[in-house]
This record gives structure tokens, C-alpha cells and sequence, in this order.
């Protein structure tokens, strides 16, 4: 069911890949896909995630390698990974809609939760100054992937997020 719904979510979009289309597609029932899914905003989030894991913990003993390392991984799935042209239309669909928008940020959270882990870890061994805000870091670091990605369509590769990372571990140092 999960292979259905990505072929039709890469076909036809999010709008388009409804219960319906999921049970002509796999041959499956749609009481069997109500029985492991409330509906298709879930549907379509497990069919997104079984295309992009959560990043494992890099745990270098580094702040920068580990961050070095989480950016790299992100910026390849923004670039090639299989999920890329679906991460835009889930981002478009949680603008629009109420319950994929708290199906995204908590799968978003799970996504996070590693990448604040690492930062938080960094805070504690000193590599980052006491009461840095880690979301603040996250975001400082992932956005201009993002946006060189989404906006300026410029490369996005392990050597930008190595220069992202370094920037924003040198701003800090300097305060």
C-alpha cells in the first residue's frame, strides 16, 4: 500500500492520491487501508517517511562533525534523494490543511529531536556558549540548505552544508 501511495503521490500530487485511488492502485481494499490508517493525511505522511528515515546520531565527539555530518545527510535528500519532490508538496499541504499541518510538524519533531540532541550535546561539552537556544542553531543551520534548495536553486551539496555549519559555529564563538 505504501509503494502505491508514493507512485501516485510522485504521479499525481497529495490532492489526487485519495483512499480511493490508494485501493485501485494496490488491489487492497479501502476497509484494509482505514483498518492501519485513520486517513489520508496519514496515509500519505508514513508513505513520505518510509521515503526519508530520521538521521541516526552522528556522535563524532564533535558539535561541528556531527553537525557537518546531519547537514550533509539533509542536503542530499533535498538534492537526490527520492523524497524531494514530495517534501514541497507536503510543506504546500500542511499551508493548507489543518490536519496535515500537525501530522508534519510532529513528524518534523521526530526529524529534529536527533539534530537537538547533537546541539544540546555540543552546549554541554562547551562547544556552543550556556543557554544557546538549539532550535535557534537548527534553524540558523538547516535554513539556508532549505532555501538554496526551495528558492534560489543553487547547489546543494556537503560542501555548502560544511560552509552553513561553519559560519554559524563561528558566529557563536564570536557572539
Amino acid at each position: 500500500m505504501l509503494r502505491s501511495t508514493v507512485e501516485l503521490l510522485y504521479e499525481r500530487g497529495i490532492a489526487a492520491t485519495t483512499i480511493e485511488a490508494v485501493a485501485d492502485r494496490s488491489g487492497v481494499a479501502k476497509t484494509t487501508i482505514y483498518r492501519q490508517w485513520k486517513g489520508q493525511p496519514e496515509l500519505v505522511l508514513d508513505a513520505f517517511g518510509s521515503l526519508l528515515r530520521a538521521p541516526a546520531d552522528p556522535a563524532t565527539g564533535s558539535l561541528r562533525d556531527d553537525l557537518v555530518d546531519l547537514l550533509s545527510g539533509f542536503a542530499t535528500a533535498l538534492s537526490h534523494g527520492p523524497a524531494t519532490r514530495l517534501m514541497f508538496a507536503l510543506i504546500d499541504a500542511a499551508e493548507r490543511d489543518a490536519a496535515f499541518a500537525a501530522l508534519h510538524r510532529q513528524e518534523a519533531a521526530a526529524r529534529h529531536a536527533v539534530i537537538l540532541q547533537v546541539i544540546d550535546r555540543g552546549i554541554r561539552r562547551g562547544e556552543l556558549p550556556a543557554g544557546t537556544d538549539a532550535a535557534e542553531v537548527l534553524d540558523l543551520v538547516a535554513g539556508p540548505v532549505f532555501h538554496r534548495r526551495a528558492v534560489s536553486a543553487g547547489t546543494v551539496d556537503a560542501a555548502f552544508a560544511e560552509r552553513v555549519v561553519d559560519r554559524v559555529l563561528a558566529a557563536y564563538r564570536t557572539g
